[in-house]
């Protein structure tokens, strides 16, 4: 058990007594002065309220000293000349720690950054023995700001303490100290094996032995070693010698494949389980016959449950030196330690005496122990500069509408800090390398995205010391890119054609119709359905598939490479975006010169958008263009078209195909960091990220 608990000792050098959070201030005033000073704590005086110094805290729970006797303060690599305490003064000055009489201080080194006995007082560290141990407390007392050097934190969170064993606590304390003892093999008869063997110490002022008891153990894995029998006969006896013992199974002087033992003291006893307990085994290992390796695998064993199982490779000396004090040596006391022997290769002749045994055994009296603990990872010094603790956002909190006079607002949660602060933009997204410049003015405040090329401004951002705005100034477009029919694969007849851009952004989708009828100029799309189902069509019907070729398509039902007579088709793109038109070249057959292209376009709700009807003319004279679009520019999902062709043997080809396909606009991610500083440059950040969509706007 520890004194020190788990638990800080926390100086907040915010001025005032601060008893926030984990704070330990307490108040300086005359009547603690005195106290203090009556330690031997050195320029003590009660707190200046002006630079809210000296300051003081202590921490009631930081010590819990059951058990100890003495306590003392100290500095493990305490010199004459100082030692570095790993912090500074405000001022970038270099501290050292000094034991002085039992107190430690961290002076000021001199002009030369040189240790200095005599330097200014930064900080002490003292121990009040007042009133015995077991009332013990420790005094941290700070008499200047220390340099809090954490870039990413701030007030509170900005701490300094002292690296481990810069500064401990020496605990004293009687209690029973468990110890390896020297067993005496030479004292019990050799070369008769037994089942078990008591062996006690060498030091004939100890009153411990040791009881050994033979395993053959189950070849694999083995989970708990308790469950294996302990008697299977005469095999697993102990052979002893002078220096150790084997196990008989194999050659009767050594330990070969999956022999192995258990030891215990020899007075415990199931009945008092907690008593007469050993804290660990060590031994050395010879190799025989060449063993190059071996496997020692051992569990620890109390109240009949596995505490600690481990398996160590030990890799053996050659000839006749031994691996010395090989150890398995257990956090806490326990009942037993099993171990077990393998190896790897030649399993059936390996083998390695097993010499020399040390038990640890808990000493039979208490003795005087003293323990450093460390105490300087439990100082710790808070800083005192402003905080940023969060940012609130509106009633649709840091998301905006990507478009033109769409706004997003926020508040901020903070505090000043003592010496005032003020809220600046210090990093922040970059939208478009030289082509979108930010342009950040009015200190820092505002922070404008201006398209180059345009001379437009398209986003900006402005920042108080109580929230921010975030505009949009524009109104994005989406991309549009051509399709290219060419970039199909020709072949056999298809219910349906996918048909990918040239850039492979977007695809259009085509199937064919087979018309009986021509619907209404103001149908509705489901009047279209009867076309593209049976008998007409459909997937069962191979009148209207598709077959492509290298510049467009025909459709099955008349001659499969052209347009005959009431037949079209629908189509749509792929991944469910809007079309603004679709372009296409007619070149006539059988001396036809004219035909009708009738259209229909629907939204993404089957609402008709538009209805036209397009005589093309003067196909003997060469390929004409029919562009199927909205006339008022509206973008549609779904377009349905049918070919009116006059004649009986006369149709036309469809062919270099384009399209222009409606991109959706990207969302843009904003990231912004906003800074809380102090007129010291204590800064407190917070990070503003708003996302720009056009399913925001409002």
């Amino acid at each position: 058990m520890t004194t020190i608990t788990d638990t800080n000792l926390v100086l907040d050098e915010q001025i005032g007594v601060q008893t926030v959070t984990d704070d330990n201030d307490v108040l300086l005033d005359q009547t603690l002065s005195d106290a203090l000073t009556a330690l031997g704590v050195l320029g003590i005086s009660p707190t200046d309220p002006t630079t809210g110094f000296p300051q003081v805290a202590v921490n009631t729970a930081l010590l819990d000293t059951t058990g100890a006797t003495d306590l003392a303060l100290s500095i493990p690599d305490d010199g004459p000349g100082g030692t570095t305490s790993g912090l500074f003064t405000v001022d970038g000055v270099e501290i050292f720690l000094y034991n002085e009489g039992g107190i430690i201080y961290g002076r000021e080194a001199d002009a030369n950054g040189d240790a200095d006995p005599a330097g200014d007082l930064a900080f002490a560290v003292a121990l009040d023995l007042t009133g015995g141990v077991s009332s013990a407390q420790i005094y941290l007392i700070q008499y200047e700001p220390l340099h809090h050097n954490d870039p990413l934190a701030v007030d509170d969170g900005d701490i300094l303490s002292f690296a481990e064993g810069k500064i401990t606590l020496d605990v004293t304390t009687t209690e029973l100290v468990t110890t390896f003892q020297v067993l005496d093999f030479a004292s019990i008869p050799s070369g008769s094996p037994q089942e078990t063997l008591t062996v006690a110490t060498a030091d004939l002022t100890d009153n411990h032995s040791a009881k050994f008891d033979g395993i053959i153990f189950p070849a694999g894995a083995v989970t708990d070693p308790t469950t294996i029998n302990k008697n299977p006969g005469t095999n697993d006896d102990l052979n002893p010698d002078a220096v150790g013992f084997g196990v008989k199974g194999g050659q009767a002087s050594q330990m070969n494949q999956n022999e192995g033992f258990f030891v215990q003291d020899a007075a415990w006893t199931s009945a008092t389980p907690d008593a007469n307990e050993i804290g660990g085994i060590r031994f050395d290992v010879q190799g025989i016959g060449g063993v190059k390796s071996v496997n020692i695998e051992w569990w620890t064993i109390d109240n009949g449950v596995v505490v600690e199982h481990g398996t160590d490779k030990v890799t053996l000396p050659s000839g006749s030196a031994v691996f010395e004090n090989y150890t398995i040596e257990s956090a806490d006391s326990v009942d037993q330690i099993y171990v077990r022997f393998t190896y790897d290769t030649k399993q059936s002749t390996s083998g390695v005496r097993v010499e020399n045994l040390e038990v640890a055994f808990p000493s039979s009296s208490e003795v005087t122990v003293v323990n450093h603990e460390d105490l300087g990872t439990h100082l710790v010094f808070e800083d005192a500069g402003p905080t940023f603790d969060g940012i609130t956002g509106d009633a649709t909190p840091f998301q905006v509408g990507l478009a033109a006079n769409q706004q997003d607002t926020g508040t901020f949660d903070l505090t000043p800090g003592a010496d005032g602060s003020h809220v600046t933009i210090t990093q922040y997204t970059d939208l478009g390398g030289a082509d979108i410049e930010e342009i950040l003015t009015n200190d820092g405040t505002t922070l404008t995205y201006r398209d180059v090329a345009t001379d437009t401004d398209l986003y900006q951002l402005n920042v108080t010391d109580s929230g921010y705005t975030f505009d949009v100034l524009f109104t994005p477009q989406g991309e549009q890119s051509d399709l290219n029919f060419n970039a199909v694969k020709s072949g056999g007849p298809q219910e349906t054609l996918t048909v990918p851009t040239v850039d492979n952004t977007g695809s259009i989708v085509f199937d064919g119709l087979i018309f009986n009828a021509t619907p209404a100029a103001g149908a509705t799309e489901a009047a279209f359905v009867p076309f593209n189902t049976t008998p007409l069509g459909g997937p069962t019907v191979a009148a209207d598939d598709l077959n492509p070729d290298a510049v467009g398509f025909g459709v099955k039902g008349g001659q499969a490479s052209q347009i005959n007579n009431n037949e079209g088709f629908t189509f749509s793109t792929a991944d469910g975006s809007d079309i603004n038109n679709l372009t296409f070249a007619v070149a006539g057959i059988g001396n036809i010169n004219a035909i009708t292209v009738e259209s229909w376009l629907y939204d993404d709700g089957g609402n008709l958008i538009d209805h036209t009807i397009e005589n093309v003319t003067g196909l003997r004279s060469g390929n004409q263009t029919v562009t199927i679009d909205d006339d008022g520019g509206q973008a549609f999902d779904t377009a349905y078209v049918q070919f009116h062709v006059g004649g009986a043997n006369s149709g036309v080809r469809i062919l270099d195909f384009s399209t222009s396909i409606e991109g959706p606009v990207d969302d843009q991610p904003f990231e912004f960091t906003l800074a809380n500083t102090d007129l010291d440059g204590d800064a407190a950040t917070q990070t503003l990220s708003i996302l720009a969509s056009q399913d925001f706007i409002v």
